[in-house]
């Protein structure tokens, strides 16, 4: 998942856009406010994404759609992430936005309240063509709010156990499994931590998409309530979570934080550094793609439960749309089987939708891809809920100091969540 996004504030930006638009008044508008119809009628309707390594698979969408559909063309326009959200705001100010375009569950709840973003809800009602159920309900729910859907799942992605076999092989270790729990990966990493060669066992830092939070919700713990009136941090099934991470920085099986400064965890991996690694779907291209990393992947050990974070992107309608009608049929085309089938066969990303994640797993021969979409069984929810803005820094700076070895655990978790609590109730 993507790093934190700074929030907007609406009415600050669209007077700046307002000014702005002064100098610009006598030059035609872009994106979903032209008229975007060309001499023979067509309606063109802009299509934006942030991913350059999906565009190709976005393409191949469009052009489906265009075949089936004579007067409607797709215009994709790829903007990269470090300027995605600059661009989208300044477009939602200005009523500008594109007629459809990527959305992160983390900025729903600001383009939803602004009232940048199409309520589908009874759209989604009335379609034959779109069936919720298809969705993990939980990347679902991560695009609805007070009851309203404000997109409809793209894709969603997981996380495995990834592993390097050479490492394994010299320290005559079986390979993870299934049937690997807590006690277990504790022993391996123990075993396969080699401090002469400078190799850590597993990578272990705070970051809230790669480490606490699967293992938080496998010992039953939880980082918020349901109703957000609480943190979960001083919860004891949270703690033990925590300590049982923390203990392998103790034990030197792992990096502290401090470490990742100069490399990141994948670069460890990567550089045979690392024996095991929690890492994402996403990842599964650029690893099996390293010259001389032989590695394969794994589910994450059991705790108490299986859980895994599963979160996704959902595609959303801009508010001011000049053809709604026409984007409706796109998205009701997006969101259907055909075109997530055509996104798991360009192997950018898992398609949301269920029944067409065998192409993308086939595009990974080499490894056990297949783990990443079990996972989804047992997916929760990436807790990008409406309250983060209010904790997820205090959780930061806790977390952060507990897994650079300056905090006790104990006395990280119970500050940080008398810290959120104060949060929640302003």
């Amino acid at each position: 998942m993507k790093k934190m996004i700074e929030k907007c504030n609406w009415k600050k930006l669209t007077a700046i856009v307002a000014a702005g638009a002064v100098c610009l008044s006598g030059l035609t508008a872009c994106n979903s406010s032209e008229e975007a119809k060309d001499e023979s009628g067509d309606v063109t309707l802009t299509f934006a994404l942030w991913d350059k390594l999906q565009k190709d698979g976005m393409e191949q969408m469009a052009a489906a759609f265009e075949e089936e559909n004579p007067g409607i063309k797709i215009k994709v326009e790829m903007t990269p992430w470090e300027q995605y959200w600059t661009k989208m705001q300044a477009s939602g100010a200005g009523n500008t936005l594109p007629d459809i375009f990527w959305m992160h569950p983390e900025q729903v709840y600001e383009y939803a309240r602004g009232g940048k973003i199409m309520d589908i809800s009874e759209r989604i009602e009335k379609s034959d063509k779109v069936d919720m159920d298809k969705f993990p309900s939980n990347v679902n729910n991560d695009f609805n709010i007070d009851g309203k859907q404000y997109a409809i799942p793209k894709d969603y992605s997981t996380f495995g156990l990834w592993y390097n076999k050479d490492i394994f092989d010299e320290k005559k270790i079986a390979y993870p499994d299934e049937t690997w729990g807590w006690d277990k990966l504790k022993e391996a990493a123990g075993q396969l931590t080699d401090k002469e060669k400078g190799i850590y066992g597993l990578l272990v830092q705070y970051n809230t998409n790669d480490a606490i939070y699967h293992y938080i919700w496998q010992n039953e713990g939880d980082i918020i309530s349901g109703d957000e009136t609480k943190s979960g941090f001083d919860d004891p099934a949270t703690v033990e979570a925590v300590k049982y991470l923390a203990d392998f920085v103790e034990k030197g099986y792992s990096p502290a934080m401090p470490d990742y400064a100069n490399t990141t965890a994948d670069q460890y991996f990567e550089s045979g550094k690392a024996a095991m690694h929690i890492g994402g779907s996403w990842m599964c291209s650029e690893f099996t793609s390293i010259d001389g990393l032989n590695c394969d992947v794994a589910p994450l050990a059991q705790g108490k439960q299986r859980a895994n974070l599963c979160g996704g992107m959902g595609y959303s309608i801009s508010a001011n749309t000049k053809h709604p009608e026409e984007a409706w049929k796109f998205m009701e085309f997006l969101a259907g089987e055909e075109a997530n089938t055509i996104q798991c066969e360009s192997g950018a990303a898992i398609s949301a939708y269920e029944g067409t994640q065998s192409s993308w797993v086939e595009g990974f021969p080499d490894i056990n891809a297949q783990v990443f979409v079990d996972a989804a069984e047992y997916g929760f929810s990436s807790q990008y809920c409406e309250t983060r803005s209010k904790w997820v820094d205090i959780e930061k700076d806790y977390m952060t100091q507990v897994f650079s070895l300056t905090l006790p655990v104990d006395e990280g978790c119970k500050e940080a969540a008398g810290k959120i609590n104060e949060a929640l109730k302003k």
